[in-house]
């Protein structure tokens, strides 16, 4: 029988499969489960976080892990194959909890704008791979998954402070579009987002030189 010899290019592309898979199968398993912040009582409304989209924060978190060693190996070669590499790595990172979390929507919550679930996953996912080259994968999902809980309390205890912050968190009643912003813009912040981490990876190939050298050291 003929063995088969995986690229080692390949391997990031198949650790961020790998992690996508997992958070569709987990969001499934606990589609329509949220988190409830309710930092104060009536009158002010309790905030949800599906727990679907923290499972993506963290898949996003964790495939940013898997790959980051490897982009390193590559930058030995340098050129601008390896700041490809690392563009298309983010990109795929990003993609991938969005579709995951498109897979959820047929069996979420029957409740109003279940579409602002993928706005929140490309902003959230967006924002790892942002902040991985600069704070590290595991720091970066954590920052992430804190400023989420961190804006749904906001939200509770300013009423209405949920329809104009980019995020959109679920009340009794469904997921409560920002509306008072300009239509758009939410859709356009995570979009941005996206391509900044796409970026930000491309210039620097997932690390920066400090967190590679703080990762070096903490083996």
């Amino acid at each position: 029988m003929a063995n088969v010899i995986t690229r080692p290019s390949l391997l990031p592309m198949a650790g961020a499969v790998l992690t996508a898979l997992a958070a569709a199968a987990l969001g499934l398993a606990a589609a329509g489960t949220v988190v409830p912040v309710a930092v104060a009582d009536w009158p002010h409304e309790e905030q949800r976080v599906p727990v679907a989209e923290l499972l993506c924060v963290c898949a996003a978190s964790a495939g940013a892990w898997w790959n980051r060693p490897r982009l390193w190996v590559w930058e030995r070669l340098g050129g601008v194959r390896t700041r490809l590499r690392a563009a298309a790595v983010a990109a795929v990172g990003v993609a991938l909890p969005v579709l995951a979390i498109l897979a959820v929507l047929p069996t979420a919550l029957t409740v109003d704008h279940r579409w602002l679930m993928v706005t929140n996953v490309l902003f959230a996912a967006s924002a790892v791979y942002l902040l991985t080259p600069f704070l590290g994968p595991v720091v970066a999902g954590a920052a992430v998954l804190a400023g989420v809980f961190a804006g749904a309390a906001a939200c509770n205890l300013a009423p209405g402070l949920n329809r104009v912050v980019p995020y959109a968190y679920a009340d009794g009643d469904g997921w409560v579009a920002p509306e008072l912003l300009p239509p758009g813009t939410v859709f356009g912040l995570a979009v941005t987002a996206a391509l900044a981490a796409v970026a930000v990876h491309a210039a620097t190939r997932g690390a920066t030189t400090r967190v590679h050298l703080r990762a070096e050291a903490e083996r």
